[in-house]
């Protein structure tokens, strides 16, 4: 092709952001523009003149030869930097006229973070690595052979369909997980207000007021209503994470309800607890939802009825195991099993269980990222996971999470009345319900209150107000200026001011800003004495 406009197309060639060289019929660059000077880390000058396979890794050159390279108009391949950094590429080539001479035009792009993100996608486990490793040896032969054999291309190309697929999948599941945050984080803005004004009003009736029993009602519904939320937000990753000393069978005896809610008449369910269970140290969300995992897999795989057991145990593991193919930290574990008598799975599907995408349930009815999901928690827990199965004889999880000799923490909240305080406190919150509920506990615990509607607001009055404040309770979600920043500017305003931020959602920026910055955290609903203890425990550390 020729191009008549050479302005035109000087401009579009040095302000493209991607890469692109010209080379003449022997290899050698004749032009290039800022974006591959930048892409080889070289001055543009230096790169005029050079020839093609200097900018190729020496493992690749041999790829590249003319003749594919005139039928070649689009590959993917390895460009090196001046520093030799070896950077994926993916480039498109096409022939034109450059100033009466037969050349060869390079649009080359910078693929570095796509790569990355594969790469990350696919490292989840060492048996899927090791089948990637498999896969992508397989590529380099079919790359090898190509002109012999463009079947085995045809292969490549299908593979790299079903994981563009899967990568959609993953994006659906991620966007379903933001929708679960964003809904409960406005459920549990209204949540707070029903549980604090219910409070209100328990505290202001009689005992005798026939309205009594139908306030505690209210209040009974929004607590569980609150444990929904909480499943939701597990779902969504979009908890704070709160590491607690916990008694599983007070945990699993907590979800039984909600067993029984998704099981069918014909499955027999039996929750077996140990009598003198070590306590464990986890994410008491984080655990619920592993357990929750696990037992609705065994339901699925019940179709026709069966029996379904939750047992929990202590044991005792020495650093080689023989039920383990793997060193283990020697040591006291907490077991939960999950055993049902269902379809079970011969060995082949066993060893791809915790394999993300992987499903034996059909593209409508799983995702393949829950015992994922599950394997992921338990490994940052410090634990380990069984699976054992036998086609048509069902299967057995096993969880073992390391072992504590200590006390658990209530799960249900101490109800003893937090400290009362005079302290003056700022709060920041733009729903009208929850400020004026919240201003309202916290002033009938004696402190004095300082309302701000917006973070703008609320900082403006740290500039302003001439007595000392010395704390700030804001929510975290606000229009314009986040409680994390309105914090943030308030603590270099006023220096020793205490900060508890609140809120019914924590995405990933959230939760690693209140790890960075140290800040206390109440998560929404909350029970007036909860708010109360959590000011109180600010002010006095």
């Amino acid at each position: 092709m020729c191009v008549p406009r050479e302005g035109l197309f000087r401009t579009l060639f040095e302000s493209s952001p991607d890469a692109i060289l010209i080379e003449d019929e022997s290899g050698y660059v004749l032009d290039c523009n800022p974006a591959a000077a930048a892409l080889h880390r070289m001055p543009r000058e230096i790169l005029v003149g050079k020839h093609g396979f200097e900018l190729l890794p020496p493992d690749s050159r041999g790829l590249i030869t003319g003749e594919i390279k005139e039928s070649i108009e689009q590959y993917e391949g390895l460009s090196i930097a001046a520093d030799g950094e070896r950077i994926p590429v993916s480039v498109r080539t096409s022939h034109f006229d450059y100033n009466g001479q037969p050349a060869l035009l390079l649009h080359v792009r910078d693929i570095t973070d796509r790569k990355r993100f594969e790469q990350n996608l696919q490292a989840s486990h060492d048996e899927l690595e090791r089948r990637v490793e498999r896969r992508t040896a397989a590529l380099a032969r079919a790359n090898e052979v190509l002109r012999s054999e463009i079947a085995e291309r045809n292969r490549a190309e299908e593979e790299r369909h079903r994981l563009e697929e899967k990568i959609r999948g993953a994006q659906r599941m991620e966007a379903v997980g933001r929708l679960a945050g964003g809904v409960a984080h406005d459920f549990n803005n209204l949540l707070t207000v029903v549980i604090g004004r219910c409070e209100i009003m328990l505290d202001r009736l009689s005992s005798d007021s026939p309205m009594l029993p139908d306030v505690r009602l209210i209040h009974d519904a929004a607590s569980k209503a609150a444990a929904v939320t909480r499943q939701l937000l597990a779902f969504g990753r979009k908890q704070i994470l709160q590491p607690r000393i916990i008694d599983l069978n007070v945990v699993l005896s907590n979800m039984k309800a909600m067993f029984l809610s998704l099981t069918s008449e014909n499955i027999q369910l039996r929750i077996l607890p140990h009598t003198a269970l070590w306590r464990v140290e986890a994410d008491r969300g984080q655990l619920e939802q592993v357990i929750m995992n696990l037992v609705v897999n065994a339901i699925d795989a019940m179709p026709h009825g069966g029996k379904l057991d939750i047992e929990t145990s202590n044991a005792e593991l020495a650093e080689m195991n023989p039920q383990f193919n793997f060193p283990v930290k020697a040591g006291t574990y907490t077991v939960v099993s999950v055993r049902d008598t269902g379809e079970g799975m011969d060995p082949e599907t066993l060893s791809h269980v915790f394999e993300p995408f992987f499903t034996t349930k059909g593209e409508t009815k799983g995702t393949g990222l829950g015992l994922s999901t599950v394997y992921g928690i338990i490994k940052q827990s410090g634990g380990y996971i069984l699976a054992s199965s036998t086609l048509g004889q069902g299967a057995t999880f096993r969880v073992y999470l390391p072992g504590l000799d200590r006390v658990a923490e209530p799960i249900q909240e101490d109800l003893r009345r937090a400290p009362d305080g005079t302290e003056t406190i700022l709060l920041a919150e733009d729903s009208k319900m929850v400020r004026e509920l919240t201003r309202e506990i916290l002033e009938a615990r004696g402190y004095r209150i300082i309302e701000a509607s917006s973070g703008e607001e609320a900082l403006q009055i740290c500039k302003d107000h001439p007595q000392k404040i010395s704390l700030i309770l804001s929510d975290i979600i606000m229009n314009k200026m986040t409680g994390h920043e309105l914090a943030e500017q308030a603590v270099q305003l006023r220096p020793g001011i205490k900060v508890v931020l609140m809120s019914g959602y924590a995405d990933e920026i959230t939760r690693d800003h209140i790890v960075r910055t140290g800040f206390q955290f109440i998560a929404k609903p909350f029970t007036s004495n909860a708010l109360a203890t959590k000011i109180r425990e600010t002010l006095e550390t």
